[in-house]
């Protein structure tokens, strides 16, 4: 079987790349830098997207822009470019072929701490991130043969950033602690690139899975680990009543914007099932 693999020179990509080929299987990788194995391909080339996948028994569609640092250009239209109509343009590629989309859980948007999500849980997205994943898990939809996977947010034993976030003011100095400390729902790269591997031997459902670890992080666990690193050196704690307050106040004053939803991450960290 060979399999197409969007976005293949990426931190996630070049991983699955690898994994795809010990598990057996013919990769034709494709990203907008060429590399090894890696053909060069803007998702933007209808006609060259057509010829890579002619080879292909399914697609996993990677290749996407998130909150990207060094990203200059982090405008909707850009997003809107990156994240669906290129996204359209591989769906299109891919016809009748299986296709596995990779989406984030940030396309749920507030979480009001109550009810956990699944698949099927109605999505409100806040940022041009979530937005456009949501759009495209929507054209993605009207496809024959598809899986769509929202993950947590990613992380690998080096590259830290997305849990980083969760509990830095300004890393790697200044870091905070809400009430006793706070549980998220996160996603090992080893982890998520064996359930996209394990997806190519399986039926394609038509479905929505969320994909995340099962332990979830603990911030004081993290933060006593930065501190023998010789980091966060400075840890302020926020009583958890001040938190849930100050973000109560925050919304109805601002609305449902993205920086309260920052907020709203740290008062409500999403669950799902």
């Amino acid at each position: 079987m060979r399999i197409l693999v969007t976005g293949a020179g990426g931190m996630i990509g070049s991983r699955l790349v690898i994994a795809l080929k010990r598990a057996g299987y013919d990769v034709i990788g494709v990203d907008r830098k060429p590399g090894e194995n890696i053909t060069e391909i803007d998702l933007a080339d209808k006609e060259r997207l057509a010829e890579a996948a002619e080879g292909a028994d399914r697609v996993i569609h990677l290749a996407a822009l998130a909150h990207t640092d060094g990203e200059k250009d982090l405008s909707w239209e850009r997003y809107k470019h990156i994240n669906v109509d290129c996204a359209k343009n591989v769906f299109e590629a891919a016809g009748d072929r299986p296709v596995l989309f990779i989406s984030t859980v940030d396309v749920y948007g507030f979480y009001d701490g109550k009810t956990p999500v699944n698949g099927n849980t109605s999505v409100h997205p806040v940022t041009n991130y979530g937005k456009s994943k949501a759009m495209a898990e929507e054209e993605c939809g009207k496809l024959p043969h598809y899986t769509i996977f929202r993950f947590s947010p990613v992380y690998t034993d080096t590259i830290r950033r997305d849990i980083q976030k969760r509990y830095y003011l300004s890393y790697p100095r200044i870091a905070y602690q809400v009430g006793k400390g706070t549980s998220y729902e996160i996603l090992n790269i080893d982890k998520a690139v064996s359930a996209m591997v394990h997806w190519c031997s399986e039926e394609p459902g038509n479905e929505i899975r969320i994909i995340k670890d099962e332990k979830m992080m603990w911030t004081p666990d993290y933060i006593k680990e930065e501190k023998a690193k010789g980091n966060a050196k400075i840890v302020l704690h926020f009583p958890g009543v001040m938190v849930r307050a100050g973000y109560k106040v925050l919304s109805a004053l601002l609305g449902k914007n993205e920086k309260v939803y920052l907020l709203n991450k740290a008062v409500y960290p999403l669950r799902s099932e």
